[in-house]
């Protein structure tokens, strides 16, 4: 009765915890779609346009700065947002049970 106990109550909070996780690994897509999709649309448009004025290295090495900087900020969001959540371990549990245990031994 106990197991049972203990494997539904862990496996309900590491059920809530990822649940918790979601919006952070959807930013982190949404980052990695969009800045793919920038790099592919603009990238030679980017360069021509550079072209204009700089050597094709110059404008090759000022485009990947700007985009990086873009992926940057956009995984540097990700990476906020999916620090300040609890790991999806169930630990609530683990506590709850080593409780139990303690009770029972006294």
């Amino acid at each position: 009765m106990l197991a049972k106990y203990v494997i539904d109550a862990a496996q309900r909070e590491m059920a809530e915890k990822a649940r918790k996780r979601v919006p952070a690994l959807r930013m982190g897509a949404v980052a990695g779609v969009l800045g793919t999709m920038a790099v592919a649309a603009s990238y030679r448009m980017n360069l021509a346009l550079l072209e204009r004025k700089l050597p094709p290295e110059a404008a090759a090495l000022v485009a990947t700065a700007v985009y990086s900087g873009g992926a940057s900020a956009a995984a540097l969001a990700a990476m906020r947002r999916w620090r300040g959540l609890p790991t999806p371990l169930p630990t609530e549990t683990a506590k709850q049970v080593a409780e139990i245990i303690q009770e029972a031994a006294d």
